[in-house]
């Protein structure tokens, strides 16, 4: 809750207070009348003081962490939880008139922003991905900058911000390219490349309870544009990328089609952000690495 209605609260409970301090008499008398009324008031002041106090433990606690947003929500919930207990105690029809009503016009007025909690509250309790990771889904590729309840929000490879609702995001497939050294496992495809010598390269490289990013992109160059040693050609980008990444890149061959060559590039960095800087300058080199001959050329023709 915002400082300015937490003023307010307190400015209705001081008021409170000097009434009872000039009028306890009467007052006293209608509580004797009335003592569930009393300790409701009592309970309720209370409840908003212990809320106030663990809200403000949770922020110091956990920070920005996503597990925070969850806590004080629950904390909000259990709160409203004891004003719906107030109503009921001043008048018990009239509390149950107001909470059906809530209850329903709170569930189409709001059916998206409910929608989009419970995705939120989903992700938040989920493993699927975590802040600072890379990820893919909705067709965008980018670093996941914040995750609340009702929103997840990613930084995409041009710096663009995009903003996309919880439900979109847990009702899509999602792609996540940071993960864990021991949760990498190989495909059937990769174990036909006999990549599992540089999966256990990569294992020595990174403990296995560090994250790092992989990306892949896939690259077709004509064959009669290719020397009869490739890996010199790419040899002098690779060791560049090294320095940047902190991991040195990794390319394979796939297939050859008609009269092009497939192959894989993989982009590796322990910091996803170090992938995403440097992805569209490495692929650009590599092109030039490649056909540098036809670059030339065209640019000569051009001319």
């Amino acid at each position: 809750m915002k400082k300015t209605y937490q003023i307010l609260i307190s400015i209705v409970l001081i008021f409170i207070a000097i009434l009872a301090f000039f009028f306890w008499e009467p007052l006293l008398d209608f509580f004797n009348d009335n003592y569930l009324l009393f300790f409701s008031i009592l309970i309720n002041i209370f409840a908003y003081i212990v809320r106030v106090i663990l809200i403000r433990i949770v922020r110091l606690a956990l920070g920005t962490k996503k597990i925070s947003s969850v806590a004080i929500f629950v904390i909000n919930i259990i709160w409203i939880v004891f004003i719906f207990e107030l109503i009921l105690v001043l008048s018990p029809p009239l509390g149950v008139a107001i909470i059906s009503f809530l209850v329903v016009s709170i569930s189409l007025t709001f059916r998206e922003r409910i929608d989009n909690f419970a995705s939120g509250f989903m992700l938040l309790s989920s493993s699927s991905f975590e802040i600072g990771d890379l990820i893919e889904t909705n067709d965008v590729q980018g670093i996941v900058t914040e995750i609340s309840l009702n929103y997840t929000k990613l930084r995409n490879f041009m710096g663009i911000i995009t903003y996309f609702p919880n439900t979109n995001i847990y009702n899509a497939s999602i792609k996540r390219f940071t993960q864990k050294i021991s949760q990498l496992s190989l495909s059937e495809e990769e174990e036909q490349l006999k990549l599992q010598n540089i999966t256990k390269d990569l294992k020595g490289l990174i403990h296995k309870e560090d994250k790092f990013t992989r990306l892949v992109r896939v690259v077709e160059i004509p064959l009669n544009k290719l020397e009869s040693n490739v890996e010199e050609q790419l040899s002098d980008v690779f060791d560049e990328y090294e320095e940047k990444l902190g991991i040195r890149p990794i390319y394979y061959a796939n297939t050859t089609i008609r009269d092009r060559l497939s192959f894989t590039l993989q982009i590796l960095s322990k910091d996803p952000m170090k992938v995403v800087k440097n992805t569209n300058p490495f692929m650009k080199d590599i092109l030039y690495a490649l056909m540098s001959e036809e670059i030339k050329t065209n640019k000569e023709e051009d001319r």
